[in-house]
């Protein structure tokens, strides 16, 4: 049979301590880094959201070219009973 050896450590609070600070000091810093680079771009991002929706994307549609997506076809209505007459031939 097997026997383990188990060893505890015990951390003194101290340590606990400095590595807990040292953990939301970085935390914090990463925030304060992402803020700032957030509110570097978002300026950009605004104004090159405007300018592209006042003068880039589609063409506006002009009132006297409304029915431009319009197909226009001819077609007939076949009966039903012609369809499977047809359809059986």
């Amino acid at each position: 049979m097997q026997q383990f050896n188990i060893r505890f450590y015990q951390i003194p609070r101290w340590q606990l301590m400095l590595g807990a600070g040292f953990f939301i000091a970085l935390l914090l810093a990463l925030f304060i880094v992402t803020l700032g680079v957030f509110l570097l771009v978002l300026p950009v991002l605004v104004a090159a959201g405007a300018l592209a929706y006042f003068f880039g994307g589609r063409p506006l549609k002009s009132q006297s070219n409304s029915y431009a997506d319009v197909i226009e076809a001819n077609y007939r209505v076949i009966e039903q009973k012609r369809f499977e007459k047809k359809r059986d031939e």
